[in-house]
């Protein structure tokens, strides 16, 4: 499954652009935090890819494009036809021919865990997932305030808004601060790493200077 053929598959059953733009922004995050743990030798060692045609940094960028795409199809309980966030997913996965046992596959089952209860993360990548879906929403929040530009967003002003807990305040800071303990990242620069993912992709999620 390379990033082609994942946002086709986003694409196709996924048509709102600020769900398409979450997406976006969680995959290029991923990538981030992959970047950051090899050039740190803080990488977990993983099974092989396989076939060699995708890298291992390109399975976690699949992951954040695939993480939400069946959430349009899922979120309205009385429209959904009782499918649940995740396993319809997982379904998509299973007719592209992945194994249960496939790296992609066993991450898109640990995310939504608290509902499906299929398996909580274990791995860097699960992990880096866990924390950083949330943080991407709460940075764009913050640029929203910031003349929609990602460009006039720093680390500071996004710490300086995290303990108000009136801002964004759907969003569960302490999934985000799973970094430090889960990723050995401290929060300041975790938060860094996704901002400069973000920013560096600014045109794409809409939030351009």
């Amino acid at each position: 499954m390379d990033k082609k053929r994942a946002i086709k598959i986003l694409h196709d059953n996924m048509s709102s652009t600020n769900l398409r733009r979450h997406c976006y922004a969680v995959s290029h995050a991923l990538g981030g935090i992959y970047d950051y743990l090899e050039r740190e030798g803080k990488l977990e060692s993983s099974p092989s890819t396989g076939s060699g045609q995708i890298s291992k940094r390109e399975i976690w960028e699949v992951l954040g494009i695939l993480h939400d795409a069946d959430y349009e199809l899922t979120k309205d309980p009385s429209t959904s036809s009782g499918q649940v966030h995740t396993l319809l997913t997982l379904r998509w996965l299973e007719e592209e021919g992945l194994s249960k046992e496939d790296l992609l596959y066993k991450a898109i089952e640990s995310h939504n865990n608290k509902v499906t209860k299929l398996r909580e993360p274990q791995t860097q990548m699960e992990w880096a997932l866990e924390c950083c879906d949330e943080l991407t929403g709460f940075i764009v929040a913050v640029a929203l305030v910031k003349d929609k530009k990602l460009s006039n967003v720093d680390v500071p002003s996004i710490l300086k808004k995290w303990n108000q807990k009136a801002f964004a305040g759907g969003v569960d800071r302490k999934q985000i601060e799973q970094c430090s303990e889960k990723l050995s990242i401290p929060l300041e620069t975790f938060v860094g790493i996704v901002l400069k993912a973000m920013q560096e992709n600014s045109r794409e999620l809409g939030l351009q200077s």
